[in-house]
């Protein structure tokens, strides 16, 4: 995402609770920083780590988390979305911000990935090259990186065209998803389901233009939540699995999911302020490293569950570690290779961070 980087807009700026919530280090003010929505980006990061727990695999996990962990962050890249950014710069600083990190972590992890195969061929190579649903294991989370790549060029290609015609873009891509989700899932490097996501990036666009009129945003999102989980426990709607182009029910979880992910918003952005700066400066810290844990996570459950630790140690130590280690890094030279963002102390630049949270 590109000029503007540094600051929210004044009419984006009207409806938070307390502008103070906006910190960086200490409790110095970084513009555009939302300590709420770097909370949802840091409770995502956490619920998208709780699901790859084997152990905790099964309804419980698949229906609290699932239906809205992943869309989450599509909708926020929506919720910050600033038109006035060209196809150009965009492609360019989503590939400093995404696609750089995603290569790093590939190539390290690749390595040893590779190391513990009995077996090295032309397929193993091709399955990391292709990237998309191929890749597994250790590397669990790689296809969002590259969905969410797809799913902001693709807006930011067509967002000169009419409204109208973006959402029919969009719900074109739900439908064929809808329509043959294994094919879809076959596109290299997640593009197809990146394409169906953008219906997830216009909601949350959609949102933020009438988030000025809520006047009870905290009873509001408290409605919203609560009736995607009656609807949930009703089975009027399903989980996601993304990765697999598998969307749930029909219309109904991507409805629910939208739902969750605005009712979030808008309870994070009442609640969170209440906290205070020294809070705020917490999770805009975690948030702003949190890609490093996205990509990591995954390698370190397969060890620690290797190790054979308990599930809780499993899923601590698979959030715990790679966020120390990203915040270590967050304050070196390594920091846009390895997390995707501009070091701690250097001035902003027009790069986004990797995951939405700030425009």
């Amino acid at each position: 995402m590109e000029p503007n980087y540094g600051h929210v807009s004044n009419q984006g700026r009207a409806h938070e609770a307390n502008p103070r919530g906006e910190v960086g280090e200490g409790r110095r003010p970084i513009p555009g920083r939302s300590g709420a929505v770097d909370f949802l980006r840091v409770l995502g990061i956490t619920a998208v780590v709780a699901g790859h727990v084997t152990a905790w695999a099964g309804p419980l996990t698949r229906e609290t988390l699932y239906p809205w962990h992943v869309p989450l962050f599509f909708f926020l890249s929506g919720y910050f979305w600033s038109e006035n950014r060209t196809l150009t710069s965009e492609i360019r600083n989503r590939a400093k911000s995404l696609l750089v990190p995603y290569l790093f972590w590939l190539v390290v992890i690749g390595a040893w990935w590779i190391s513990q195969l009995d077996d090295v061929g032309f397929s193993t190579l091709s399955r990391l090259i292709q990237g998309g649903s191929r890749l597994t294991g250790p590397f669990a989370a790689f296809w969002f990186v590259t969905a969410l790549f797809v799913a902001v060029v693709l807006l930011r290609a067509i967002q000169r065209f009419p409204q109208w015609l973006q959402w029919a873009v969009a719900l074109g891509a739900l439908a064929v998803t809808y329509a043959d989700s294994n094919l879809v899932a076959k596109i290299p490097l997640a593009a197809g389901i990146g394409c169906t996501c953008v219906v997830f990036i216009l909601a949350g666009r959609v949102f933020k233009r009438l988030r000025s009129r809520l006047m009870r945003p905290l009873l509001i999102g408290s409605l919203l939540l609560l009736g995607s989980v009656c609807a949930i426990l009703a089975d009027w709607s399903s989980y996601f699995d993304l990765k697999n182009a598998k969307l749930g029910v029909p219309v109904t979880t991507v409805v629910v999911a939208i739902a969750i992910c605005a009712g979030m918003v808008l309870v994070a952005e009442t609640l969170v302020p209440l906290a205070g700066p020294r809070f705020a400066a917490g999770v805009t810290l975690l948030a702003r490293c949190g890609f490093l844990v996205v990509l990591t996570h995954a390698l370190l459950l397969i060890v620690l569950m290797q190790w054979g630790a308990e599930p809780w140690l499993v899923f601590s130590g698979s959030l715990v570690i790679p966020w120390l280690l990203a915040v270590l890094v967050l304050r070196t030279p390594l920091a846009p290779l390895m997390l995707g963002t501009p070091r701690a102390g250097k001035p902003r630049s027009i790069q986004p961070d990797p995951l939405p949270g700030r425009p």
